[in-house]
């Protein structure tokens, strides 16, 4: 197993549910069932018993199933970080599963992402009976062309788009049922290969019959308490990690209307170093995915015996300790800590929302930036020696662009806790101990 800088953990979302998931994780988990029941007293009924004994038409009403494959997700997450699974440089989550990694990550406690998940399923469950909207999955289509057959019908007055963007060859489209069975028509006349799976009793999620509802979901958003997540989590519809917690209000509602750009969020992973993913959740929905999208990775599913055999003892090699090792060895020198901690100020600086409303085009704070972007490369390529100064610019730097950007004292806060958990570096502390230096 990579350290959690090349990992990434990833969630599913509709279509996950199966009958009697769970059951064996339950049967064998004591963290498993306490997380189970946990969403039954949540929820208010025993989700739990449908999962592991219900039939497959109950499991797969909606505001049984989003519930069921959420709250199995987070059972899974438990399970892997009691067995002493890292946690990840990233999370992503394929609608709904994006909820299932607000919790894991933090951002949301398990009560509020439940809630969460109940209430957007009962808006689907109100505009799928109001306008007789639906969803189908395509496979091995062209999705450009696919979106031109779309734009087609809706110049003739058809709801219908494209929902997911899943990989270079499926997609998932939603719309109103006649205009649904009309697309499926026209793909399956126009290629000899595509396959096409109409999902019955599905939502339209992800197009414009749910707009309407946005508003709605805007509001209940802003009932619940929110944190900044403990790592980086990908947004749906923009395929790039979230930047603070009101960015995350305000994706969410749009999620209910805008596609989940799925194979940008993965290709962005990718590009930024992720080498091992590991799927969150019942089946191996994204995982079976993956090779569409890229080769080159090492997936597993946590809901396969085999692949969870496989996680544990990748934990296992990575956390034993060989008998002579030096007590120096145990933990990061003091200067890779620091260094780290320059890092991170650069990534918050970069991710900060800017809530300056002045519109000004250049920020006092963007010189710094970039003086200390430089510092950096400078120091990575060993051409300067690492010092208290050093860090105690990163730190002004990033105070600065607080500033100019008007970041909220709560979400400033909550950053700087993060880089004092991970380096041990207190802004205050730094900058007086380089002002002592400093001859008079």
């Amino acid at each position: 197993m990579n350290n959690q800088a090349d990992l990434a953990l990833l969630f599913p979302g509709s279509g996950a549910q199966y009958k009697g998931m769970m059951r064996s994780l339950y049967e064998s988990s004591r963290r498993v069932q306490d997380t189970l029941h946990e969403a039954d007293d949540i929820l208010g009924f025993e989700l739990s018993r449908l999962m592991m004994e219900g039939s497959t038409v109950k499991l797969n009403r909606i505001g049984h199933m989003l519930p069921a494959i959420c709250a199995a997700s987070v059972a899974h997450y438990r399970l892997y970080r009691e067995q002493g699974g890292p946690l990840p440089a990233y999370m992503a989550g394929h609608s709904l599963g994006e909820y299932s990694a607000l919790i894991c990550s933090g951002a949301l406690s398990f009560r509020d992402g439940l809630m969460l998940v109940r209430f957007r399923a009962r808006l689907a469950e109100e505009v799928m009976e109001a306008t007789g909207g639906a969803m189908s999955i395509m496979k091995s289509v062209d999705p450009a062309q696919v979106a031109l057959l779309c734009l087609k019908l809706q110049a003739e007055g058809r709801e219908v788009s494209i929902a997911c963007q899943n990989s270079r060859s499926q997609i998932a489209v939603s719309g109103q049922d006649a205009a649904l069975a009309e697309l499926e028509q026209r793909v399956t006349e126009a290629s000899d290969y595509a396959q096409i799976s109409h999902l019955i009793g599905s939502a339209p999620y992800h197009c414009a019959l749910m707009q309407p509802r946005a508003a709605e979901m805007t509001e209940e958003l802003l009932k619940y308490n929110w944190s900044l997540p403990a790592c980086q989590l990908l947004s749906n519809v923009t395929g790039r990690p979230y930047t603070s917690i009101q960015e995350m209000q305000g994706l969410l509602a749009q999620q209910l209307y805008k596609p989940v750009l799925w194979q940008n969020s993965i290709m962005y992973l990718l590009e930024n170093g992720v080498q091992t993913f590991i799927e969150m959740g019942p089946q191996n929905i994204l995982k079976t995915l993956m090779p569409e999208i890229s080769e080159q990775t090492r997936v597993y599913a946590h809901d396969e015996k085999v692949d969870r055999m496989t996680i544990r003892d990748h934990i296992a090699a990575s956390s034993a300790t060989p008998v002579h090792r030096h007590k120096a060895e145990t933990s990061p020198p003091a200067a890779d800590l620091r260094l780290k901690a320059i890092s991170m100020c650069l990534t918050h600086a970069m991710t900060t929302r800017n809530n300056n409303q002045a519109g000004v085009p250049d920020m006092p704070s963007l010189e710094l930036y970039t003086q200390v972007k430089r510092m950096k490369h400078e120091l990575d390529q060993g051409e300067i020696a690492l010092g208290a100064e050093h860090v105690a610019l990163a730190i002004s730097m990033l105070q600065a662009v607080f500033e100019d950007k008007r970041t909220p004292d709560s979400e400033r806060e909550l950053r700087w806790l993060q880089i004092k958990e991970k380096t041990g570096v207190e802004r205050q502390a730094e900058i007086t101990a380089i002002a002592r230096r400093e001859p008079e």
